[in-house]
């Protein structure tokens, strides 16, 4: 009966690789091994500790942009007619996310004994997205397993640039309120005592913007440990709560309603939404699968409940726009463009044309993102810093007075 083995080795170019194989006992391991041109460093038989560690190192999902290099250069190759399982050599040997090349490693031992491409990378669901399976498993069925890699790498790069301008966006605004609260705290903690003891001394009444920063300043220096627990706490409990059905619908509705965020993340929605089932109809993918996986890759509770309904509707005979119509999330245009592509047979044609929209939409977005939330937080960090200011200088200014008066007399 074949044996699991867990393997340390070194490739031809001197790359340490790591995976598992399956043969009748460790000499003949050894030996497919060495078929591979792989130098073995390490072979032992694969305990239940070392699939227990593995789980837990797959436990996060595959980057995106490890997965846009990964299907550009599996496009790339196939495109080339190299062998599938050269392919898979290869990226094994090239890939640089230890994950995905350890899911490579396993998915060649797969295909080696016979299994499709797509059933072998579906044992890794769980770290894969699934329109990376169903593309997959759509190229193998049509005979066009080179065209679903390239849409696969053209979504997986568009997923990722959008992703990083969003973030790029995003990432000034939270350095500035980083250090406006710490500069606030410190401000609290070693200059506000120094003025508090100054004017204990003096024995005046302290004005009311004075007596609250002299507050603040108080619980933060004799609290700071119930406060930080509290937070801990809190951030723990609310991330417990939204991981919940009713709890995830209450963050992804709150989202949507915020000021500027909210339609920045309705934009993106609408465009993720879009670009996806387009890709999965153009790899031929039938509609109620691609709406099945819609559904689990949404990224939104409130989204992937109304796919779902939509989804229903069309088991029931119906077509997808008049439901939608009722959407509070998909926009009037979506919708109509989506029931002119469902009427006319050019669904995917027009979703790609959507998608394009909705992502310059949010590139647009984004960019007035930018300028607009700069002034906005600078605002309020010179706000803050003058209140706390203004009530330092309001009792100098009284005791200077005092000091004036006493001097007149």
């Amino acid at each position: 009966m074949p044996q699991t083995y867990a393997y340390r080795a070194r490739n031809l170019s001197g790359r340490l690789l790591a995976g598992k194989i399956e043969a009748e006992d460790q000499k003949t391991a050894l030996a497919l091994l060495r078929e591979k041109n792989y130098f073995v460093v390490k072979i032992r038989p694969a305990s239940g500790l070392y699939k227990f560690s593995l789980s837990r190192l797959f436990g996060l999902k595959i980057k995106t942009k490890e997965l846009a290099v990964f299907c550009r250069q599996f496009a790339t190759m196939s495109e080339a007619g190299i062998p599938l399982l050269q392919c898979l050599n290869v990226l094994v040997q090239q890939t640089e996310g230890k994950a995905l090349r350890h899911i490579t490693a396993e998915v060649v031992g797969s295909v080696e004994k016979g299994t499709s491409l797509s059933e072998a990378f579906k044992s890794h669901k769980n770290q894969l997205p699934e329109i990376f399976i169903n593309l997959l498993a759509a190229g193998e069925v049509s005979g066009t397993i080179d065209q679903s890699l390239g849409r696969l790498a053209n979504y997986f790069e568009k997923e990722h640039a959008m992703k990083e301008k969003i973030k790029s966006a995003m990432t000034y605004p939270l350095l500035v309120g980083g250090i406006a609260i710490v500069a606030v705290v410190f401000l609290m903690i070693f200059v506000v005592p120094i003025f508090v003891d100054i004017f204990t001394q003096q024995g005046m009444p302290l004005p009311l913007p004075t007596r609250i920063v002299v507050g603040l300043s108080n619980i933060i220096i004799k609290y700071w440990y119930i406060i930080l627990v509290g937070l801990i706490v809190l951030f723990f409990g609310l991330r417990k709560a939204f991981s919940t059905v009713k709890g995830k619908k209450l963050v992804d509705r709150l989202i949507l309603r915020l000021p500027v965020v909210g339609p920045l993340t309705y934009k993106s929605i609408v465009a993720r939404f879009a670009r996806t089932l387009c890709t999965l109809l153009k790899s031929g993918v039938p509609l109620m699968q691609s709406l099945e996986t819609m559904e689990k890759v949404a990224g939104n509770s409130l989204v992937a409940e109304e796919v779902r309904g939509a989804r229903e509707s069309i088991k029931e005979g119906e077509r997808m726009s008049p439901l939608l119509l009722k959407s509070k999330v998909f926009p009037p245009l979506a919708v109509n463009m989506m029931a002119i592509g469902e009427e006319a047979g050019t669904l995917d044609d027009l979703l790609e044309k959507l998608a394009l929209f909705y992502e310059q939409e949010v590139e647009t977005m984004v960019a007035r993102l930018s300028s607009t939330i700069e002034p906005l937080l600078i605002a309020g960090v010179g706000v803050i810093v003058a209140f706390i200011a203004l009530s330092i200088y309001l009792p100098l200014f009284g005791m200077a007075g005092a000091l004036q008066k006493g001097a007149g007399m």
